[in-house]
């Protein structure tokens, strides 16, 4: 339900930017960095034409200083109906900062002030005033659902469909990262651009695969008592040059993962729910739990023992990285 009021606060800015009438101030917050930057740019440009523009002024990080802000948007733009001002990571929306809350309500229709967050507090002053003043807009994780609809979207533009496997390869390959998503799909078009229909090997052919979904290859090989497989994925990894310790720190990421599945699971919660709560997709979460399904609950907590415990040895200089990890993942796939 969130991931739908964000498309209707979406929706919102594009009419927006179509009519040309503005709030006096937005502020793009959330986790999903690829949308919110899409948003900053298109207000950007419907605004001043783009960042060079001498109507347009940037603030970011410690360089945001409210006195310096407000005297550029009291400032008359030149030749222009507004002035565009775009703050990032400013942090103004993590305190109770009163003079901001109280100019957000008297901010001149010649000015528009952007601001993009990561986070923000809602219990603050100056975000219940932008909501109140302004625009806000929270940008959340799309779902695989929402993901779905956009690169079909463009694939009908393109003329173009994907099978059902192809879907779920290039998904996983992707990471569930919009802007990956992006550049694996310029990939896969060009690569297709004689066909009509993307299937599964083209995706294979084409796009990447990111270290996460490999490192499922290792779990997989691990839960199956493969190490013959096992040790042919770790040396791929390898020669890929992923760094040993990089590896481990992901092996123990999806072993802890395991627990958490396991233990919302007994507790009744929906793929999706689980999903929600440790930021991957349902279908990941079904591949987690079905992993988890080869070791009891005492072997995965002795197993991120045995890991933390081979993390010292191979800091301290008594192993090296590339052994020890093929050491530790060897003694659960026995």
């Amino acid at each position: 339900m969130e991931r739908d009021f964000t498309i209707v606060f979406m929706q919102t800015i594009n009419q927006d930017i179509k009519t040309g009438q503005f709030h006096r101030a937005y502020l793009l917050y959330g986790e999903e960095d690829y949308l919110k930057l899409q948003y900053r740019d298109r207000l950007v440009r419907a605004l001043t034409g783009g960042q060079e523009s001498m109507n347009f002024s940037r603030m970011e990080g410690d360089d945001c200083d409210l006195k310096g802000l407000i005297d550029l948007a009291q400032t008359m733009p030149f030749f222009a109906d507004h002035r565009c001002i775009l703050i990032m990571e400013s942090g103004f929306f993590n305190s109770s900062n009163d003079e901001l809350a109280a100019y957000l309500e008297t901010v001149p229709e010649t000015a528009v002030l952007i601001f993009v967050e990561k986070a923000v507090r809602k219990s603050t002053r100056p975000f219940k005033a932008i909501t109140k003043y302004g625009y806000a807009c929270e940008f959340l994780k799309p779902d695989e659902r929402t993901l779905m609809q956009w690169i079909g979207g463009r694939l009908s533009k393109e003329k173009k469909t994907m099978s059902p496997e192809a879907w779920r390869e290039f998904f996983l390959r992707s990471g569930e990262n919009m802007e990956n998503m992006e550049r694996e799909y310029e990939k896969l078009v060009t690569y297709c651009l004689d066909r009509e229909r993307i299937e599964l090997d083209d995706v294979r052919a084409i796009t990447s695969r990111p270290l996460n979904n490999r490192v499922f290859d290792l779990i997989d090989a691990m839960a199956r008592r493969d190490g013959k497989l096992l040790l042919e994925h770790y040396a791929d990894m390898i020669a890929a040059k992923e760094p040993p310790l990089r590896i481990l720190s992901l092996i123990e990421r999806q072993f802890i993962q395991m627990l958490a599945v396991r233990q919302m699971s007994s507790d009744h919660l929906s793929d999706r729910e689980i999903g929600q709560k440790i930021a991957v997709s349902p279908y990941i979460v079904g591949k987690i739990r079905r992993s988890s399904e080869s070791y009891s609950q005492e072997q995965i907590r002795q197993l991120l023992a045995d890991a933390s415990d081979m993390e010292e040895r191979i800091k301290t200089g008594k192993i090296t990285d590339r052994l020890g990890v093929e050491v530790l993942m060897m003694r659960y796939a026995r």
